[in-house]
């Protein structure tokens, strides 16, 4: 009876222990505006790295840029009951029903770019690498250029970006500036047709320099494959994001510059103060997370690589 009442017990024991395991096991819920973009791919990792260091699990939802679709992701993950939220560069406006899914279960979110607002404990910026791209733009272009500038408002890293690239040509009325609107999926199609267009209507040998401006690098690589099947030199073209491909091309000469935003740090660094804001509870101060870009060209482009072999 004893050994009957002792087996009893030890297994009652394993059965809480179990229990308990399970309820520490926690999971993160990424929402991703692109999952197969370069930068995206970057900030997965560097938040999916923190977290499986942590113990936690993660689950990744691809959107296609798409915010009725994040919206939606974010009451799937409310209905699951993971443990945190991170939305990677929706503008918090559009993500309305997700926050307030994520608040009624109160789950934590961390953005990658978005504004804070209540339900949100930690964001990005994007808007000093804005301001370094058009700054560098400008210093090679010059102050009299027909600038063709590709923008993309479902992105609120993008909008940040565009904001950047708006006041730094304002005022600046030798600058003509091409505004076209990025399509996603098929943003690289997209700048190559793009671009492809405005290069011919902007032959070479034309009274004023010509330049071509991204808010990220995809669009740019297929703008910078026009410029190869057209044969032009003569254009100066800088994107954001310091992709792997985008470092590939200032190497070969074929893109003028990228700016690389740490954006596999900044992964890491949402997760940490997420991880913290559950820590500190109801004391939690929502913070913006700034880690400084780099300007790649030509100059330290081999340098850069040998710094980040990964593009980390």
């Amino acid at each position: 009876m004893k050994r009957l009442l002792l087996a009893l017990l030890t297994a009652g024991t394993m059965i809480v222990s179990t229990a308990v395991q399970a309820q520490d096991h926690k999971t993160l819920g990424i929402v991703a505006l692109l999952a197969n973009d370069a930068l995206n791919i970057a900030v997965i990792g560097g938040a999916t790295d923190a977290a499986k260091a942590a113990g936690w699990d993660v689950k990744v939802t691809d959107t296609q840029a798409s915010a009725d679709q994040a919206n939606a992701a974010m009451n799937n993950f409310a209905a699951q009951h993971v443990d945190a939220i991170f939305v990677l560069a929706f503008a918090s406006s559009s993500i309305g029903s997700g926050l307030a899914a994520a608040r009624d279960a109160h789950i934590p979110v961390g953005t990658w770019g978005g504004e804070i607002v209540p339900g949100i404990v930690a964001t990005t910026s994007g808007r000093q690498v804005g301001d370094d791209s058009v700054k560098y733009l400008l210093e090679k272009a010059g102050e009299k250029a027909n600038v063709l500038a590709m923008t993309f408002h479902p992105g609120k890293l993008c909008i940040d970006r565009g904001v950047a690239f708006d006041e730094g040509v304002k005022g600046k009325s030798g600058v003509k500036v091409d505004y076209s609107e990025v399509v996603a999926p098929g943003q690289v199609q997209f700048g190559n047709a793009t671009a492809a267009a405005w290069l011919t209507a902007h032959p070479a040998g034309g009274d004023a320099p010509l330049a071509i401006w991204s808010c990220w690098d995809e669009p740019m690589q297929g703008a910078v494959a026009a410029l190869r099947q057209a044969g032009r030199t003569d254009v100066t073209t800088v994107s954001i994001n310091g992709s792997a491909q985008a470092l590939q091309l200032v190497k070969e000469g074929d893109m003028t510059a990228t700016v690389w935003q740490p954006a596999y740090q900044e992964g890491k660094e949402v997760f940490q103060a997420i991880l913290d804001s559950m820590k500190a509870g109801d004391s939690w101060q929502p913070k913006t997370i700034e880690i400084p870009g780099v300007v790649v060209t030509k100059d330290n482009v081999d340098k850069f690589m040998a710094e980040h072999p990964n593009g980390m």
